[in-house]
Parts: structure tokens; sequence; C-alpha cells
């Protein structure tokens, strides 16, 4: 594929388990966008309908497909799914509050996997295929729907700072990160050398 590709990643709109401080890494769990979810990522859709999108890229989570709904409404772009970008999987903190979750990542480290989950490093693992992933893709203007962890750890690598410990430790829900393909290249080889560094 030529120089010159864009990536459209975005988080999507908020939840009642955002609001709630409430943590949700799996995908058979109901978790859907509130109204103002709804409008947070309606606002956005006039800078994505300027944008030549020519492929959707979207995780296994409601949240996700509502929000490249909205972002796609009134467009012929096929859609795909990229479960490698899923939000982090949590096995015992699954729906418990966020409070809980950082706790014991502090006490145990990036390394630990709570029972039924994954650590943050195999996270960062998954996300780093998801992103080479769709380095491979057939098209020059991917809009991507994700979650905030994936596109953290990546806005991370890409300043040169530690994916999981940079200076970027939020995404607001419905924002957009545009990251050309020499960045995303970058990004992901930086990722690449964290895992190798364990």
């Amino acid at each position: 594929m030529a120089d010159g590709r864009a990536f459209a990643l975005v988080r999507h709109g908020g939840t009642d388990y955002n609001l709630a401080g409430r943590l949700n890494g799996d995908p058979s769990v109901p978790v859907h966008l509130t109204d103002q979810g709804r409008e947070q990522v309606a606002l956005l859709r006039d800078r994505i309908a300027a944008m030549p999108v020519d492929l959707g890229v979207r995780t296994r989570f409601p949240r996700t497909e509502q929000t490249i709904a909205i972002l796609l409404e009134g467009r012929d772009v096929p859609v795909v799914v990229c479960a490698d970008l899923d939000d982090v999987l949590l096995g015992e903190f699954e729906g418990r509050s966020v409070e809980d979750y950082r706790r014991f990542r502090d006490e145990n480290g990036q390394e630990a996997r709570p029972r039924g989950g994954e650590s943050r490093l195999d996270a960062l693992a998954r996300y780093t295929r998801g992103f080479e992933r769709l380095l491979e893709v057939d098209a020059r203007a991917p809009l991507v729907v994700t979650h905030d962890i994936p596109i953290r750890f990546l806005a991370n690598a890409i300043a040169g700072e530690d994916p999981l410990e940079g200076s970027v430790h939020a995404v607001a829900n419905a924002s957009l990160m545009t990251v050309g393909e020499a960045d995303m290249r970058r990004g992901v080889a930086a990722m690449r050398e964290r895992l190798a560094a364990v």
C-alpha cells in the first residue's frame, strides 16, 4: 500500500458504566451508549463526514458497534470486527469499580493477571497484533472505533514513551485521534520493543 494512509482512531461514546466508574471487558455483557454518549458521537459525526473513510473497524463490544453505526450513518462503508482491539479482559474485576482494578494493578504490577482475565502486558501484546493487522488492510483511510486503553498505549508509544506508563493517562469518550502510516508503524515498533524488554 502506498504512503499517505491515515488511520482515524475513535473511542466509543459514553456508557452507563463510564458514568458509574464501573469496568467492562467482556463483550457479551450488554453495555450500551447512554443518551449523552449518543449525542457525543453525533457531534463527532460531522468531522468524520469530511473524512474519506473507506473501511470501518470496530471491536466486539456493543458500544463500539453503536458508535460506528452513528458515525457512518448514510455512508456505504464496509465494517469489520477486530477482536484484537477489544477492551482489556478483566476476569474477576468485570463490573467492579475502576478503583478496585487500579488498586490490584498498583499492588501487583503490569504482569499480574486477575483471575479469568489478562495482564496489561497481555493486552499490550494483543493491541500490537491488532494495530499490525490494521497496517496490513487494503484501505487508505480506516475508521477504527475502539477503547481507551489501545488508543492510549499507541499514543504513548508514538510519543516515544512507555506505552503502559506514558503521559497519556486517559482518552475521552467520542474523541478522535488521526495517525499517519509512518507514525502508526513507529508506534507499533515501540510497542514490540516494550514487549521484548519484559
